[in-house]
């Protein structure tokens, strides 16, 4: 269990963004558009799209350990560009540099937490332990943004020193972590080739799955979308950045709440009905961002943000159950490569069309199709699965 112990800490402070809940607002400070903060955050997410398989598949080839370590050091890169320069060539540079960083973070975080626990056949404790493993991470992230608020005050320049010291702190916990031994000796020297086969014939040989990964895909591209652009929604409501900076920060401790508890209705309800249940409620939230009111529309804005992390934990142990250890890592990266898609189209188009209609009917219309065809597909997977059981029986 020191593995996962470990992973606790280094997921903690290795998500202590102090800018994440005020970034949008820093770079309109020096005068840039939606426009071109939405361009800023596409290239993130294309550089996310372009390296999240092969980040996968490095971290299959080299370890977990060596691909955190690596992440967290381009996160480094990241803030000190940000805290070093101003104008849009660095910022766009630095934007590339943090999402290839992420990539070898996302999904290997998870994959090692997954093969820590199986490797001591306690792999059931997964679901409760990844909720406890997001539920940190998401409180370490309300500290940094709350904190990022008025470190902002004194100056913007703390904000990033900050985030610096603590990746620092992030990469030295995992420095301490134990490298997975799998027990098919052949894994250390399978080549990129041999994964990249092995995942073409998983998905071949496991069709519904795909309908999971364009479902998941979905909601997580434009629920974070939202997420981002609620800064300019709630500042357009007269928010000012501080206020902002809490309501973030008060989000976060809750949304940490609700992934730590998230594995206690899946648990008792099965994950297919909190999930399918979870999409709906999300949905129905979505019709009360336009309501006029301001009490109304944050409430909304915090119900549909919180409830993404009872999403997030639950449809990750469904995931996990699907897939093999020896891609696990790579087959992660699949669903982050394809939010990276969806979220590349999707920011510069929103931030586009806010320019003509109204932001808070334009996010609600938008993110009530996203739920339905995340529904849609996450029943298509259900259902696919199902025959494919039957079809199983019928043939024993």
């Amino acid at each position: 269990m020191r593995n996962r112990n470990l992973l606790y800490f280094s997921g903690f402070f290795g998500n202590f963004f102090f800018e994440r809940g005020i970034w949008i607002l820093y770079l309109t400070s020096m005068n840039y558009s939606l426009f071109l903060v939405g361009i800023l955050q596409s290239v993130l997410n294309l550089a996310m799209f372009l390296a999240e398989v092969p980040s996968g598949v490095i971290s299959d080839r080299i370890g977990r350990k060596k691909s955190l370590l690596l992440g967290h050091f381009m996160v480094i890169i990241y803030l000190v560009m940000f805290l070093s320069f101003h104008n849009f060539i660095a910022l766009f540079i630095a934007h590339i540099i943090y999402g290839i960083g992420l990539t070898f973070i996302s999904g290997t975080d998870h994959a090692f937490l997954f093969d820590s626990l199986k490797e001591q056949g306690k792999e059931k404790w997964y679901g409760k332990s990844i909720g406890n493993y997001n539920g940190l991470v998401i409180l370490g992230l309300a500290i940094a943004m709350g904190i990022g608020g008025y470190l902002q005050e004194i100056s913007w320049s703390y904000v990033f020193i900050a985030g610096i010291v603590t990746q620092l702190i992030a990469m030295a916990v995992i420095t301490q972590l134990t490298e997975i031994k799998f027990e098919n000796s052949e894994h250390e020297t399978q080549t990129v080739g041999d994964i990249l086969k092995e995942v073409k014939d998983f998905f071949r040989l496991n069709k519904a799955f795909k309908y999971l990964v364009l479902s998941l895909s979905v909601f997580f591209a434009i629920t974070s979308v939202f997420y981002m652009y609620g800064q300019d929604l709630l500042s357009q409501e007269g928010l000012s950045v501080r206020n902002i900076s809490i309501i973030f920060a008060g989000l976060s401790i809750l949304q940490a709440l609700c992934s730590i508890f998230s594995s206690k209705p899946a648990e008792k309800f099965t994950p297919r009905r909190v999930l399918l249940l979870t999409f709906c409620i999300i949905g129905a939230a979505y019709l009360f961002i336009p309501s006029g009111s301001l009490y109304v529309t944050i409430a909304a804005f915090v119900v549909i943000n919180a409830l993404y992390d009872v999403i997030e934990p639950v449809s990750s142990q469904v995931v996990n159950n699907e897939i093999p250890s020896r891609t696990r890592a790579t087959l992660l990266s699949i669903i982050s490569l394809m939010t990276s898609l969806f979220m590349f189209i999707a920011f510069p188009f929103i931030g586009f069309l806010t320019d003509y209609f109204d932001s808070a009917l334009l996010l609600t219309a938008i993110g009530v199709l996203s739920i339905l065809l995340s529904l849609f597909m996450m029943l298509s997977f259900y259902k696919l699965k199902a025959s494919v059981a039957i079809q199983n029986k019928i043939e024993l």
